[in-house]
């Protein structure tokens, strides 16, 4: 029989995270993400139950946002244009 490590076959970028590993990660306090979670504005996962979150899909989401501004930078933008 031949044992396969587990951890050699994955890539950082396929970690998961909690509360606490992603709050330290995007530098928020663990209740901020779970109101976040709440309102569905983070793409979470439930494993049995419990919360958890991509590193991949977090920092796709990330790019995604800064895409994308929002309606007040875009205010603020014109702002100082005008």
């Amino acid at each position: 029989m031949v044992l396969i490590e587990p951890a050699a076959s994955v890539s950082a970028a396929d970690e998961v995270m909690n509360y606490k590993g992603l709050a330290v990660y995007l530098k928020l306090s663990p209740g901020t993400l779970r109101h976040k979670v709440m309102r569905n504005e983070i793409p979470f996962i439930k494993i049995d139950g419990a919360v958890r979150f991509s590193k991949k899909v977090i920092d796709a989401w990330l790019e995604e946002k800064l895409k994308k501004p929002n309606k007040k930078q875009l205010l603020d933008d014109s702002e100082v244009i005008a």
